[in-house]
C-alpha cells in the first residue's frame, strides 16, 4: 500500500474530509497532509528503507473543542505504524490549525514496485 493510501485511510477514521496537500472544499473541519522522504539503511549504495517525515494539518473552527479529535488522530497514526506525533498549535484569528509531525518507515523493494 502506498503512503498516500495509508494516510488517507488512517486520517479518515477521525476526519470526514481528508486531502493530500490542499483541501478546496467548504467544510471548516478538515485535514491535509504532506511529507518528504529520505533513504535509510544503505548497502551497496542502495537504501534498505525509505523514511517518511509526515505533517498532518488539522483545521477546526475557533470555538471547537478539538482535544479529543487530536488525541484520536494521534492514536490512529500510531496504530497504523507511525511514530507518536509531536503537536504544534499554528492557530490564528481564522481558526484552529494543529500540526502533527511523525515518521513512518517502509522497506524499499529495488527489484519491483515498492508501492510509491
Amino acid at each position: 500500500m502506498e503512503i498516500n493510501e495509508i494516510l488517507m485511510n488512517t486520517l479518515a477514521s477521525t476526519f470526514s474530509k481528508v486531502a493530500p496537500h490542499e483541501y478546496v472544499g467548504k467544510e471548516k473541519t478538515y485535514c491535509v497532509f504532506n511529507y518528504f522522504t529520505l533513504g535509510e539503511d544503505y548497502a551497496d549504495d542502495s537504501p534498505g528503507h525509505e523514511r517518511y517525515f509526515v505533517q498532518v494539518h488539522m483545521f477546526f473552527p475557533l470555538q471547537t473543542n478539538s482535544l479529543n479529535t487530536i488525541k484520536r488522530t494521534k492514536q490512529a497514526l500510531v496504530g497504523a505504524g507511525f511514530t507518536w506525533p509531536s503537536s504544534t498549535d499554528a492557530s490564528d484569528e481564522d481558526g484552529q490549525h494543529i500540526v502533527l509531525e511523525c515518521e513512518y518507515a517502509k522497506e524499499v523493494d529495488l527489484d519491483g514496485d515498492d508501492g510509491n
